[in-house]
């Protein structure tokens, strides 16, 4: 199903949001638990020569592109429907009776609540059973078993490179939930992406005019094209 593409040593799966979601309900069907790694221009920054943590994301069911930046001019436009950013993501989300049950744990507690806004917008049915952030004072020994008196279908780890690597090689084997989804190093741009706009602007109909602004500031990052292909030739030359 779909196609693998090396991207800096990382085999990244390449496929439709039609091919996706009949994974996602595969995953959501069996009783262990899949790991699906959503990454980014930062998380390629990150995991440049650090042959560990290529080595645990290769260990994980799908590792998707975050951005469409992260895929050549060939696979970018490649198909309609294509699964190139984190919002294939939010599109399952919206897909009725998919998933019930969701737990989320983020990197603050201020971030990991304006996510779980996100989350909860794309469909209300969604129980968000529970949240944990980091900079908490809780130790991981009781997320985890808040976690599986729970048993959400899905766990959301919205945290930065390489602690989400870390936690899920720690944790993985531990945890009562059909699916692991790693939005790494992402969260930020998910929140500000789809935020909503303040109530005053939705009363004289801004509210579409902001969400584009938003979204066009991060979608069309030149700057982050630049670092990509410059992280890329450096890659290429080493392997040279």
């Amino acid at each position: 199903m779909g196609i693998l593409v090396d991207i800096m040593g990382l085999s990244v799966n390449i496929m439709t949001d039609k091919e996706l979601l009949g994974l996602m309900k595969l995953y959501l069907g069996n009783d262990y638990m899949n790991i699906i790694y959503m990454f980014s221009v930062d998380t390629c920054s990150k995991i440049a020569g650090n042959e560990e943590l290529t080595r645990i994301m290769d260990d994980a069911d799908l590792r998707l592109p975050a951005e469409k930046i992260m895929l050549n001019k060939k696979y970018r436009h490649m198909h309609k429907g294509i699964s190139n950013s984190y919002m294939s993501f939010l599109y399952m989300l919206r897909c009725k009776g998919l998933v019930k049950s969701m737990y989320v744990i983020g990197k603050t507690a201020k971030q990991t609540s304006k996510l779980v806004e996100v989350l909860s917008a794309q469909n209300e049915e969604i129980n968000i059973c529970g949240t944990y952030s980091l900079d908490s004072d809780e130790n991981t020994e009781t997320i985890v078993n808040e976690i599986n008196s729970f048993a959400p279908e899905i766990i959301v780890l919205a945290i930065d490179t390489p602690d989400v690597q870390n936690w899920i090689k720690s944790n993985r084997q531990m945890l009562n939930s059909k699916l692991c989804v790693a939005l790494c190093d992402i969260a930020e741009m998910i929140v500000i992406e789809n935020a909503e706009p303040a109530n005053w602007l939705k009363k004289i109909y801004f509210r579409s005019i902001v969400k584009m602004f938003l979204a066009k500031k991060y979608t069309e990052n030149k700057k982050k094209e630049r670092i990509f292909q410059t992280l890329l030739a450096e890659y290429n030359e080493k392997k040279e």
